[in-house]
């Protein structure tokens, strides 16, 4: 039996998701995603985005990505200010998310060391995709915010 998570996107409620939130920062470019290139996993969906001509401003247009990563759990779109080929993206973000889970998973652990302390120990995971280049589209913001919420 296979147990699937109800509040999970669908790979359509994605691709709608990319274009309303790409089009709420971008609003005169026009942007679609690329009919192949798109790669499944399972966190989500890398897109690869075509199109991207913002009007006269080549630096509106100079700011779209050529990639994102939607996260079917979480909802989240995921860009990089850095230019990596699709399958480094991904690597990137998976390890990324992969440390964020597993410091998820310790949260309730009795330290030994002061809370402040450990924190100063290792970067945050949030600090860790700011280091990547990687941020946040969000639908009504028109500057990108810094990824990696917790998925419990």
């Amino acid at each position: 039996m296979t147990i699937t998570n109800p509040t999970a996107l669908t790979k359509i409620q994605a691709e709608a998701l990319v274009l309303s939130r790409l089009k709420a920062q971008f609003e005169s470019a026009s942007l679609s995603i690329a009919d192949h290139g798109s790669e499944e996993r399972p966190f989500g969906w890398m897109f690869l985005l075509s199109g991207g001509e913002a009007g006269s401003s080549g630096a509106a247009a100079a700011k779209i990505p050529r990639a994102v990563i939607v996260n079917k759990h979480s909802m989240q779109v995921i860009a990089s200010y850095v230019d990596r080929d699709p399958a480094q993206f991904i690597k990137v973000y998976e390890k990324l998310l992969s440390q964020n889970q597993s410091r998820s998973d310790n949260w309730c652990l009795t330290a030994s060391f002061p809370w402040s302390w450990l924190r100063w120990q290792k970067p945050s995971v949030v600090d860790l995709a700011k280091e990547a280049g990687f941020y946040e589209i969000r639908g009504e913001e028109k500057e990108p915010s810094i990824v990696m919420r917790s998925q419990g």
